[in-house]
Parts: structure tokens; C-alpha cells; sequence
């Protein structure tokens, strides 16, 4: 018999080829088929996919609100987390470089302790700054919505319910009326953070005070007898006041702020804000620092001294301190 050219070989070849996998692709369906309908389509077999690395265990943490409120670095490992982030306050002040978000449970560890003076200062604005920006855009972004809102109220529209709903709570949080619009608006705005970050300073002793580390207590709120709070060593005899303490930094932020929003003895600071409002400039924390002479039994002096600490440590320049979305993550061992 002759044999087949050697082309015809290889097309047959081919066609043995196709008929085995296409028998064999088959086999399969019928056999997925066959096991769906028993079990259910979750015992098919399973597609392995690639999956990328996950990232570090420590920056997981930090971008969970739940979890970082737990973490409490050292002084170091907060200081390396800030270089390897690229996060300095040189660059936030010269070229107005976002700030990351940072969100610890406490003070770090050994921040007290530390030997320079100037190195604490550094560490303690460098944490305090991304937690007072970001307490502030919450409320800039509440102040826009009722911006809106009272635009509609004024044009005559009448409000959706869960807008009459979102503006009775908050005309209760900022213990006002929610028919007192004008109240509102001057009420529910930003502190200057270069105020709020002396007034830290101050009250905390720069994050060395009982207060702060204990208690969380930055800026030296009062409370009454019955509140959660730790009591003055000196307290003079006959009063009953403690000073507030909190679970997490970020809260005595927002406290701080809510208080000077609402409290009767700070009308002069909300003037003096929503003064500079209608002239289309930018409250800055000089001018309003005149309206906390009632914080402190001071008086004077205490303005003189938030000035002085804002003007010293260059504290001006993050009034326009922008906050960006990525966030400060920790690695133990620093």
C-alpha cells in the first residue's frame, strides 16, 4: 500500500487533536452539568484566580477607622511612619503640601518622656494637624449643605423631609432652633487650625499634661461633678468641676470645637468669624484668638500667649493646610 504524503499525516493528526479535546471539553460540561444539578452551582469546581500581595498588616489598620483608634505607636514608630509618608511641616507651610489623615487612640508613647524640647513640639503639631483638618472638613462640609439649604428657604421651596429631618438634628447639636438659620450659619463653621493647634499646645502642655495623656483631654474642657472627667489637683475647696476626658483624641477635637460653636462665653470669637465671612476673607486664628479671652481666668494674657505661640511656631500658614485621602500607617518595631 502506498503511503499517505506527509502533509496528509499531519492534517489527520490535527483532526485526531481537535475531536480528543472536543470529546474531552464535553466529558466536563457533562459532568459539571451533572454535578450542579445534584449539589448546586456551589460545588462546581472552583476558578482559581490571582490574587495580588495584600499590603502590610499595618497600613490595614490605620485605613480602618475601627482598628486605628486602637493603635498607640511610640515616638518613633510615629516619627518613621511621617518620613516614610512624606509628611513634614515644612512642606504643608512652603508649598501648602496636603496633610495624610492620622487617627490614633491616644498620645504616642514616650512623647512626655522626650529630652528636646523643640523635637516634641515638632512630633506633637505634626499628630495634632491632620486630627484638627479633618474634625474641620466634617463641619465645611455640613456648613455647605446648609448654605444650600437656607437658599432654598429663602427662595420660598419648601423642604424634602429628610432635609427637615438632617436640620433638626443638627439645630439640636448646635443647640439652636432649626427656624434659626442665621444663628446656625454662624454657629456650624471652622476653628482656624493655627488657633486650635495653640490652644492645644497650651492646655496640654504641648501633650505632657495628666490630662492628655491619661484622659485625652487636649484642650482642657470642663465638665460638671456628675460628668466623666478627672479631677484638678489644685481645685480650689468648694468647687465641684472636672476636667473631660475622652476614649479617643479625635473626640476631644470635635468636642473642642462643637464647644467653642455653641458656648455663650465665645459669641465674641463666632462674631469676629462671621465678620470676616462677609468679606469674603478667611477667618485666620490672630484676629480670632481676641474672641477666647473668656478660656482662661487669664484673660489678656491668654490671647497674648495664643498669638505668641501661633507666631513663634509658624502656625498661620496651616489655616489653608488642605487634607488628602491617604492615610498615616504604622509598623511595629520603628
Amino acid at each position: 500500500m502506498a503511503k499517505a504524503a506527509p502533509y496528509l499525516t499531519a492534517l489527520r493528526g490535527m483532526a485526531d487533536n481537535i475531536w480528543f479535546g472536543l470529546a474531552v471539553g464535553l466529558s466536563g460540561a457533562v459532568l459539571m452539568v451533572v454535578v450542579e444539578t445534584a449539589t448546586g452551582p456551589a460545588a462546581a469546581v472552583q476558578v482559581v484566580r490571582y490574587e495580588p500581595p495584600s499590603r502590610p498588616a499595618h497600613t490595614a489598620i490605620a485605613a480602618s477607622p475601627d482598628l486605628a483608634f486602637m493603635v498607640t505607636p511610640t515616638v518613633g514608630e510615629l516619627e518613621k511612619a511621617f518620613r516614610e509618608s512624606g509628611y513634614n511641616l515644612d512642606l504643608v507651610r512652603k508649598f501648602n503640601k496636603p496633610v495624610p489623615r492620622l487617627r490614633l487612640a491616644t498620645l504616642p508613647e514616650g512623647l512626655a518622656e522626650m529630652r528636646s524640647a523643640q523635637r516634641r513640639k515638632v512630633v506633637f503639631l505634626t499628630l495634632m494637624l491632620p486630627m484638627v483638618l479633618e474634625a474641620n472638613v466634617h463641619i465645611a462640609v455640613e456648613r455647605k449643605r446648609l448654605l444650600f439649604v437656607a437658599a432654598m428657604v429663602r427662595s420660598g421651596r419648601a423642604l424634602p423631609p429628610d432635609i427637615k429631618s438632617w436640620l433638626d438634628r443638627l439645630a439640636s447639636r448646635y443647640k439652636t432652633k432649626p427656624d434659626r438659620l442665621d444663628i446656625l450659619i454662624k454657629r456650624v463653621d471652622v476653628i482656624p487650625t493655627s488657633l486650635a493647634l495653640a490652644q492645644a499646645a497650651i492646655e496640654s502642655g504641648w501633650g505632657t499634661s495628666r490630662f492628655a495623656t491619661q484622659g485625652n483631654a487636649i484642650f482642657g474642657q470642663w465638665t460638671t461633678a456628675g460628668g466623666r472627667g478627672m479631677v484638678p489637683a489644685g481645685r480650689e475647696e468648694g468647687l465641684t468641676h472636672k476636667i473631660r476626658t475622652f476614649d479617643r483624641l479625635s473626640e476631644s477635637v470635635t468636642a473642642y470645637i462643637l464647644n467653642l460653636n455653641t458656648h455663650r462665653a465665645y459669641r465674641g470669637l463666632r462674631a469676629l468669624r462671621q465678620e470676616a465671612r462677609n468679606k469674603g476673607a478667611r477667618p485666620d486664628g490672630m484676629r480670632l484668638a481676641a474672641g477666647l479671652e473668656p478660656y482662661s481666668e487669664k484673660g489678656e494674657e491668654y490671647i497674648n500667649l495664643l498669638r505668641g505661640i501661633i507666631r513663634v511656631n509658624r502656625l498661620l500658614p496651616f489655616d489653608g493646610a488642605i487634607l488628602s485621602d491617604e492615610m498615616i500607617g504604622f509598623e511595629s518595631g520603628a
